[in-house]
């Protein structure tokens, strides 16, 4: 006799249990028809993305890639690429699996713990341009730093999103502690009476407020604003690199330990498909087109021949990778493999 076993308050036998069993082996291999609809939708994974940011290092020197966010442009041209006929620059983009009616562009800051100091390397947009951009800020401190704890800021140039996150929405310093760093030439080119605009293809009213954003936040750190040249470091292991162009005074940067140096190549180099295999493609918001051109093809020179880690402020985002030159004198953008632990 098969005994009987007590479940709660219901009583089954062996033999109920063995057919139970028997049924559950028949509905396995049935094909499964889902569970109720009112029990069965998914939760909706859109959403904004989490994170932002991403740790890596430099010899002995840490540092983090931090997210701005990005930017959209549509259409794409005339304001990037007006070199490329429309065929080219769309086979381009179709060839690498990219939209061809817009170019999405992220905004990478760099934060630097070295020689002893806390150095972030432009400081994103803030409010300037929106609800895609301004979240440096933010992530910043979920990456365990607050604004405070920075000591200096170095910015590149003078473009809105690059200087925006550098003030709040009360116009107050958000980095009460820094020593700031740029180019003596950018400065002067756009606190002068009369900075020449005239091969600057943006709109005349885009010009001007462009002009008046970049008085406003220079004046707000002029008390603390240290000029540099390129050439001179602004502590051991970060030197300024000439890269004008994009704007009169636009740099770059080297950060060096040991065996180990990053390029962070800034606005040198927008687009990681159009302007690593057509360097002489250029921007509307470049200051001087040609002489940005020039710069961006010594860059990517100096970054393929030497093996150099490169960083870019718009590059799909860390922003990290390689440089590798091609056939008929362009180059190729090698993305540095994601790694999960510095």
């Amino acid at each position: 006799m098969l005994k009987d076993e007590r479940f709660g308050k219901v009583t089954f036998t062996r033999r109920d249990a063995l057919k139970i069993a028997g049924a559950a082996g028949v509905m396995a291999a049935l094909p499964w028809s889902g569970i109720p609809k009112a029990e069965a939708a998914a939760p909706a994974l859109k959403g904004p993305q989490a994170g932002g940011y991403y740790r890596f290092t430099i010899g002995d020197v840490e540092a983090v890639v931090i997210s701005d966010g990005g930017l959209s442009f549509q259409p794409i041209q005339p304001t990037w690429a007006p070199e490329a006929s429309k065929e080219e620059l769309e086979g381009m983009l179709r060839s690498a699996f990219l939209p061809t009616d817009r170019l999405n562009l992220d905004v990478n800051t760099l934060l630097l713990n070295i020689g002893g100091e806390l150095i972030l390397v432009d400081s994103g947009a803030g409010g300037l341009f929106g609800p895609s951009l301004g979240k440096m800020r933010g992530r910043l401190s979920a990456a365990g730093v607050e604004p405070a704890q920075v000591t200096g800021v170095v910015l590149t140039h003078a473009h809105g999103d690059h200087f925006g996150g550098l003030l709040d929405g009360d116009g107050k310093p958000v980095f009460p502690n820094a020593t700031y760093f740029a180019s003596k030439t950018e400065v002067d080119f756009w606190t002068g009476s009369d900075p020449d605009f005239s091969k600057l293809r943006i709109p005349k009213d885009r010009q001007e407020q462009s002009l008046a954003a970049a008085k406003k936040y220079l004046a707000a750190i002029k008390g603390r604003l240290t000029p540099v040249m390129p050439g001179k470091k602004i502590v051991e292991g970060l030197e300024v690199v000439d890269a004008p162009g994009h704007t009169p005074g636009h740099i770059a940067l080297l950060v060096s330990s040991g065996k180990e140096a990053l390029l962070n190549a800034a606005d040198t180099i927008h687009h990681h498909v159009l302007m690593f295999a057509h360097p002489d493609w250029t921007s509307a918001f470049d200051v001087d087109p040609k002489l940005g051109a020039e710069s961006r093809r010594k860059i990517l020179d100096r970054a393929g021949a030497d093996g150099l880690r490169i960083l870019g402020y718009h590059l799909p985002f860390p922003g990290i990778g390689h440089v590798r030159t091609v056939k008929g004198g362009g180059f190729e953008w090698l993305p540095e493999p994601w790694k999960w632990t510095s």
